[in-house]
């Protein structure tokens, strides 16, 4: 039996879907006496949606405050999603153009430099406020953004990709320094030098160790990333 005072709805939503989110609410409560009595029957096609139940008998001022509860959470809801999208936008405008340049410098200068072996150049970029040194303050910011209170599984995979980076400038750093293990007796006599093919080597793998590591997190990072952001690119 339809009633037709009850088939218009409240911003989208018809009267179940409401009592459905009002009880599911915390700060809502729904009279399990009238909750008890609602049942929604068959749709059929060309037909609108009908209480099916019999028993069903909320009065106006049941659905009105009903409505009236669903109003006052719908404000909310959407503030915390205007909220949510405003910090993220505000960080990906703070921290993605400085990992874009930490991007071009590893694609580029550093790759230049593990080529043709300019060791002091490489371990300048390592040393603090280097550009491969400040690569990881943005790394880490942004993807602390995609969490709130808890820290997300994607914040958690993409600080798992900062993670290889960091290994890939140790070896970078030790190609650089040209020396190995403690030496001598005991450890006496200090490091040994390393040979040259062994150092570039070192120096290779690192680079396209850290290079797979940064394209990592550029491709977590534009997972689900939304129309409101431009993906940032991959290294070639």
């Amino acid at each position: 039996r339809c009633h037709p005072w009850l088939l218009p709805t409240f911003a989208g939503k018809t009267l179940p879907d409401m009592l459905s989110l009002l009880a599911a609410s915390p700060s809502v409560v729904v009279s399990p006496v009238g909750a008890s009595r609602l049942a929604v029957g068959p749709v059929r096609v060309g037909q609108p949606a009908c209480l099916a139940s019999d028993d069903f008998s909320l009065s106006r001022r049941e659905v009105v405050a009903a409505a009236a509860g669903l109003s006052a959470l719908l404000p909310a809801a959407q503030a915390r999603a205007e909220s949510t999208l405003v910090t993220r936008q505000q960080a990906y405008t703070r921290y993605v153009p400085r990992v874009e340049r930490g991007r071009d410098y590893w694609a580029g200068g550093l790759r230049k430099q593990v080529s043709s072996g300019d060791w002091a150049a490489i371990q300048a970029a390592l040393e603090k406020k280097g550009p491969i040194d400040r690569l990881f303050g943005p790394l880490e910011l942004w993807s602390s953004s995609f969490s709130s209170k808890t820290i997300s599984p994607k914040t958690l995979a993409m600080n798992d990709a900062i993670d290889e980076l960091r290994e890939a400038c140790r070896d970078l750093r030790s190609a650089a320094s040209g020396k190995e293990g403690s030496g001598g007796f005991f450890g006496f006599g200090g490091p040994k030098a390393m040979d040259d093919g062994k150092r570039r080597k070192i120096a290779q793998d690192a680079y396209a160790k850290g290079k797979d590591a940064i394209n990592k997190y550029i491709e977590l990072g534009n997972d689900g990333l939304g129309l409101n952001f431009t993906p940032i690119d991959q290294m070639d």
